[in-house]
């Protein structure tokens, strides 16, 4: 009994070298054969990064050494951040988790003591983005509203997923940095249900409105007349609204200009895919590599263009870099975001929703 005892542990450890031994000399294909891989999206079903994440779903796969299954499951909750959270901290960092949060939760540690985040942006790995993004606000003819100029007259009602979410913070930041009197109501799980609470006249607009979602999906409500497209936000103005003022353009405060840079990067990785840090290297690599070469396969491209989506692909290399850069803004700028971010004094939050 006595050297049973003394063996024992010796076996065990020998074990648990020998698999740790085969867990790291098992290629990409062997580890994803026969497998399923998981895009968790961090809002609902039916809006622009849901769908999104489902186009590139749908294809990916048969890119991925192994051909393993690709499933999508929505976990929403304050736009994103409650996803992005478990998938760095709580999913298994094996490569079968991918997330697919709203573009604004990369840099929601920027907020520093106030940030929900439990995660450095710097350290996730990204894997790609199928598209850099303009947004827009946008409100309802009912306002009487008929430029961004009478936002800082009249008081606004906008929509917003999360507290901490660009959804919410953006149209505070505004409000904050620019007067605009942009007043919000958050907690709703997605676009879907900001899209139908503004036909229901329940709120006047979004401060927030992908383009590429919109284009697709609503382009017949500002055709109509019924919305009207106030500014843009993004660094760049996009091709199809020439005459659509970006956000920047609304300041003539240079310093101002710089923090609102800051801000609508966001912009430019449109929809952000990632693994958490823990994911092994060659896995990450095997995924970047899928993602880059699905982004040319012709099935999603012409699967892209029946439902309206744009393809003009970030890296996931390139977007690390957009990371490190905006993470080495100066303090200063940075605290002066987030303190407009944080000012929120008269921000009602539905019942019962998930905000963080």
């Amino acid at each position: 009994m006595v050297k049973m005892t003394c063996i024992a542990p010796a076996i065990l450890f020998s074990a648990l070298v020998s698999v740790s031994t085969q867990a790291a000399a098992e290629t990409p294909a062997e580890f994803y054969k026969g497998k399923t891989l998981t895009f968790f999206v961090g809002l609902s079903p039916g809006g622009g990064y849901d769908t999104n994440a489902r186009l590139v779903a749908r294809h990916i796969g048969k890119y991925i050494p192994g051909n393993p299954n690709v499933l999508v499951r929505n976990m929403p909750g304050a736009g994103g951040l409650v996803m992005t959270n478990h998938v760095a901290n709580v999913a298994a960092q094996d490569g079968l988790s991918i997330g697919a949060p709203q573009r604004g939760v990369p840099f929601e540690p920027l907020l520093g003591h106030a940030s929900k985040a439990k995660f450095d942006a710097r350290k996730l790995q990204w894997i790609g983005s199928v598209n850099s993004d303009a947004s827009v606000a946008i409100v309802h003819k009912r306002t009487g509203i008929k430029s961004w100029e009478d936002l800082k007259t009249r008081e606004t009602i906008i929509a917003g997923t999360g507290v901490g979410t660009e959804s919410v913070v953006v149209p505070y930041v505004l409000r904050n940095l620019l007067g605009l009197k942009f007043k919000v109501i958050a907690g709703f799980p997605g676009g879907s249900e900001m899209n139908l609470a503004m036909e229901r006249g329940e709120v006047d607009g979004r401060g927030t409105f992908s383009w590429t979602s919109l284009k697709p999906n609503y382009k017949e409500w500002v055709e109509s007349g019924d919305y009207k497209i106030l500014f843009q936000m993004g660094l760049r103005k996009h091709p199809d609204m020439p005459n659509v003022p970006l956000v920047q353009d609304l300041t003539n405060d240079e310093e101002l200009k710089k923090v609102l840079k800051v801000q609508f990067t966001a912009f430019e990785v449109g929809r952000p895919l990632f693994v958490a840090e823990g994911v092994p290297a060659d896995r990450v690599a095997a995924l970047r590599k899928a993602f880059d070469d699905a982004m040319k396969d012709k099935d999603l491209l012409a699967d892209a263009e029946k439902t309206g989506q744009e393809v003009n692909p970030m890296s996931g290399a390139e977007m690390n870099e957009v990371f490190t850069d905006v993470y080495s803004t100066p303090p200063a700028l940075i605290e002066k975001l987030s303190a407009a971010s944080q000012l929120k004094p008269d921000l009602k939050v539905l019942p019962g929703a998930k905000t963080e």
